[in-house]
């Protein structure tokens, strides 16, 4: 009888072999996918966590602004009745004006990263995102500035004053802040956060901001004005000695 070609021993060290081999490649995979996914995960958080913090942040400076609105209403009505207070009424007024500030930073790293989708992985959160900031824009344009364009020429004669409905921009107000406190909401519940979450992420940025700021505190305005004024001599003793040698 023929001896096999390959003994039992060989054949079992082989499968043996094999096996191991095998398990070592789907760890290998395995747990390089599982770190990456946890990374893919940890991106996904902070970048919504980040664009939340934005759209909050948003959210209370046109609250603000409605407030400043309301005000100002309520001082034109009294103004209005009253025309004996008109005179010298424009400082009362110009208070009450509407400011809207915001950086823009977080939009800009939003809308230009390319990656923005694939990390996000929610179509309809990007959508969300593009589309509160588009109406964020708008509330700026259609609110804020339109508003301070009429207001300008109204505090300054009284029949401009009283002409000016400012309580549509009342009704602009109510309007935009509703309409993007959906979009918030909806971004949250997508992202599975919560404002425990926003608050974290709020108690992180004000700690960068405090810090920050001590730094601000820390920088010598002096010093600094002394070195441009030396380097401005410095120049100006480099032009003398120039025009001497021409």
């Amino acid at each position: 009888m023929k001896k096999p070609l390959i003994s039992r021993s060989t054949l079992k060290n082989f499968v043996m072999t094999l096996a191991a081999t095998t398990v070592s490649i789907i760890l290998t995979f395995g747990t390089t996918a599982i770190v990456d996914r946890k990374k893919l995960n940890s991106s996904r958080r902070e970048m919504a966590l980040m664009l939340l913090y934005d759209m909050k942040e948003s959210l209370t400076a046109m609250e603000g602004c409605e407030d400043n609105i309301n005000a100002f209403f309520t001082k034109q009505v009294d103004i209005v009745a009253n025309p004996e207070k008109f005179p010298g009424s424009w400082a009362e007024l110009m208070s009450s004006y509407p400011v809207f500030e915001y950086s823009t930073t977080t939009e800009n790293i939003f809308r230009s990263n390319i990656e923005t989708i694939s990390t996000i992985g929610n179509i309809l959160f990007v959508q969300n995102v593009s589309s509160f900031y588009d109406n964020r824009a708008r509330f700026r344009e259609e609110v804020v500035d339109d508003f301070l364009g009429y207001a300008e020429t109204a505090i300054e004669d009284y029949d401009a004053l009283a002409n000016f409905d400012s309580s549509t921009y009342q009704f602009l107000c109510e309007s935009f802040i509703r309409a993007l406190k959906l979009y918030f909401e909806q971004c949250k519940l997508m992202m599975k956060l919560d404002d425990g979450d926003l608050d974290k992420f709020n108690g992180y940025m004000t700690k960068i901001q405090e810090a920050t700021e001590n730094m601000q505190d820390d920088y010598d305005v002096q010093d600094v004005i002394r070195k441009m004024e030396e380097r401005r001599q410095q120049l100006y003793n480099a032009r003398q000695e120039g025009r001497r040698k021409l």
